[in-house]
């Protein structure tokens, strides 16, 4: 069995706290030395809870990139200055007159930067419901007949707040979708390509799904090698209808899907509702088209509204599926509402006594390469967290179990310490890190943040090492 092999820490290298008994007390050696991370940057810090100790420390001060456990200190805030209930809200508005079947003026859809509106990861939703439902509200007051057009409102959230340092190989795929004021279907479409049996032959395009306006795509993708699996991406910025999709895809003789990220969200929503209305019989004057600039103010009277679910619902899946779309969208929100920059998050646990010394933030979801934290600063977080009663529940509820859910969920399946590790994971180019809590086997429970970077072996291999690491630290810890 694979867990019968131990991975030990030096605890030379450590020694700030008390000496822990049992396996972490002898020689413990390996992962520091191990020439997998002989080129790396390594950082960790593990904290008992109950006494205030740092039971074991490497280089905790050392700035790093966090990848995804950054969603921890942005949903962890969301909860703590929102409340589980709070809801984000999309009016459906016009800015004229209802008189018998006719509609004068615009239709309005006004965003306040829901992330979550149509998403396929909400249970019983998706973007044709929010679609049908906007074409239900208006059949049901009699409207046959808009003298005006769709207009889709992002303008709730400034459009100079696209991250400027995610990497551009990022923003044309999915996960890297831009978060505006009016989001719609995760940000995505589907690109299907027709596969190819021989490597390094062209593949051509199937079809998009859903039809997005104005796209246009230069494939130059290839069949790949047996076992390639999907190595294509899609090159493109937000409000770009150009994109160029490059790599290659497995070979085969059927389809093949990958996704994108929507140039412009705000005016694909614009686009099937005015598809919609023509269908069902309304006839519509006007054109389609989105709208960003803060400046056209957008009001009229109410038809109807959607609300999204709760946040800590929200929050959830932002934490146990990584989903960069949600963690901007809260992280954004809470943004405007405090008027400030992505690094209000830094002052904001500052104040709540954390060590942001060396922390540097760009985004809030981790996808952004020059994000810094240290070891110690997440540790601290987690720890003032966990001493709120309210928000420290709310948000461990959120995390992934290991060998249990999220992306934890193949972790741990045949160890002991399944299901007594709680924590969020993150993983961007050349990074991989966990930060969360540990239950031991005496029922203490210890807080830890990993974090790696650049190391000579593989992904994979560097998760399987992190993973022993924290078997050991369930096994040995008191």
């Amino acid at each position: 069995m694979r867990y019968m092999t131990m991975v030990f820490l030096c605890m030379s290298v450590w020694a700030l706290g008390a000496q822990p008994e049992g396996l972490l007390g002898e020689d413990v050696s390996d992962i520091v030395n191990d020439p997998c991370f002989e080129s790396a940057n390594l950082s960790f810090l593990i904290r008992d809870l109950e006494s205030g100790t740092d039971y074991l420390e490497y280089r905790s001060s050392a700035a790093l990139p966090p990848a995804s456990t950054l969603k921890v200190w942005t949903t962890a805030a969301a909860l703590d200055q929102l409340g589980a209930d709070f809801q984000f809200r999309t009016r459906v508005l016009t800015e004229g007159t209802l008189e018998g079947d006719t509609l004068t003026g615009d239709l309005i859809i006004k965003g306040q930067g829901d992330p979550s509106l149509g998403s396929a990861h909400i249970d019983d939703e998706s973007f044709e419901t929010v679609v049908d439902e906007i074409v239900s509200m208006l059949k049901d007051r009699g409207v046959t007949y808009i003298e005006g057009g769709v207009v889709a409102d992002a303008s709730y959230i400034p459009l100079d707040q696209l991250p400027r340092s995610w990497p551009y190989q990022d923003m044309g795929n999915y996960y890297g979708s831009y978060y505006g004021g009016l989001n719609i279907h995760d940000n995505l479409y589907y690109l299907r390509f027709r596969q190819e049996a021989q490597q390094g032959v062209p593949v051509a395009v199937a079809d998009v799904e859903p039809g997005v306006p104005g796209l246009e795509l230069e494939c130059l993708v290839k069949a790949g090698p047996v076992g390639s699996g999907d190595q294509a991406y899609i090159m493109g910025a937000p409000l770009q209808s150009n994109r160029l999709v490059i790599g290659t895809i497995p070979p085969g003789s059927g389809t093949f899907s990958i996704k994108g990220s929507l140039p412009d969200p705000a005016l694909f929503l614009a686009y099937h509702i005015h598809e919609a209305l023509l269908e069902s019989g309304i006839q519509v004057t006007g054109n389609y088209r989105s709208n960003y600039r803060e400046g056209e103010v957008m009001t009229g009277n109410l038809i109807g509204d959607f609300l999204s679910p709760p946040l800590l619902d929200i929050v959830t899946l932002t934490n146990q599926k990584s989903i960069n779309l949600f963690a901007e969208g809260i992280g954004r929100y809470l943004e405007k509402e405090a008027n400030r920059d992505s690094e209000f998050l830094l002052d904001y646990w500052e104040e709540r006594g954390a060590d942001m010394e060396g922390c540097r933030l760009t985004d809030f979801a981790g996808l952004a390469p020059d994000n810094a934290i240290t070891a110690r600063a997440m540790v601290d977080i987690l720890t003032v967290i966990d001493r709120d009663s309210s928000t420290g529940a709310m948000l461990e509820s959120s995390l992934a179990v290991g060998g249990e859910s999220g992306t934890l969920q193949y972790m741990w399946n045949d160890s002991p310490a399944k299901g007594n590790i709680v924590a969020k994971s993150g993983l961007i180019a050349g990074v991989r890190s966990y930060a969360g809590y540990v239950y031991s086997r005496s029922g203490k429970k210890l807080v830890f943040c990993l974090l790696s970077q650049n190391a000579a072996c593989s992904s994979q291999v560097v998760r399987w090492k992190l993973e022993q690491l924290l078997e050991t630290v369930y096994l040995s810890s008191p």
